[in-house]
């Protein structure tokens, strides 16, 4: 259920953009190429992702539902991953929690 709520407001934010995102009118190949194929092609998309008008929520969008695969917000899977990575070194667990009723 989450993943679905999280695609519609993707599927809202291009519904409402000013044109459409480059990944709609494109070759699906572009962003979901496979290993053996060109590796030209991740870069080609991530071009065009810079012109894109949704591409923060695009980027939002595989982050939440952890996408494993394609170029989603200028980023590849493995970029993405790596993000995340860095974003829970961040978080230190042995960091003590604030509460304000606890002395």
């Amino acid at each position: 259920m989450h993943d679905a709520r999280e695609y519609l407001k993707l599927a809202k934010a291009i519904k409402e953009a000013p044109y459409a995102p480059p990944c709609m009118v494109t070759d699906p190949e572009l962003w979901f190429h496979s290993h053996d194929e060109d590796y030209s092609l991740p870069r080609v998309a991530k071009k065009f992702c810079g012109e894109c008008p949704v591409r923060q929520q695009c980027l939002e969008y595989a982050l939440k539902v952890n996408e494993q695969y394609g170029v989603w917000g200028g980023l590849t899977a493995k970029e993405r991953q790596a993000l995340q990575a860095k974003g829970r070194s961040r978080r230190s667990p042995d960091r003590p929690s604030r509460n304000p009723h606890h002395d």
